[in-house]
C-alpha cells in the first residue's frame, strides 16, 4: 500500500469502495465518517489508506477485492 500511495491517492475515490470494506468487516461506519471529514478526494484516499494499514493483515485482501470492479488495473 505505502509503495503505491501516490497512485492510490491520485486515482482512488473512497466512496467507490466503502460498502465493500464495511461488508467485509474491515471498516466500520465510524471509519467512513472519519475519512469523510477530509476535504479533498485525495485527502480522503490518503486517510482511507492510513486507516486500512491499522486494520490487520486480512484488510488488504478485502481492499484489493473491493478495488477490482472499479479499478481493474
Amino acid at each position: 500500500l505505502r509503495q503505491n500511495l501516490v497512485k492510490l491517492t491520485a486515482d482512488l475515490d473512497p466512496k467507490d469502495i466503502y460498502d465493500q470494506l464495511i461488508e467485509g468487516g474491515v471498516f466500520t461506519f465510524e471509519d467512513k465518517e472519519r475519512i469523510d471529514l477530509e476535504v479533498t478526494r485525495a485527502e480522503k484516499a490518503r486517510e482511507l489508506i492510513s486507516v486500512l494499514c491499522r486494520k490487520g493483515p486480512r484488510a488488504f485482501g478485502v481492499f484489493r477485492d473491493a478495488l477490482k470492479p472499479k479499478y481493474p488495473h
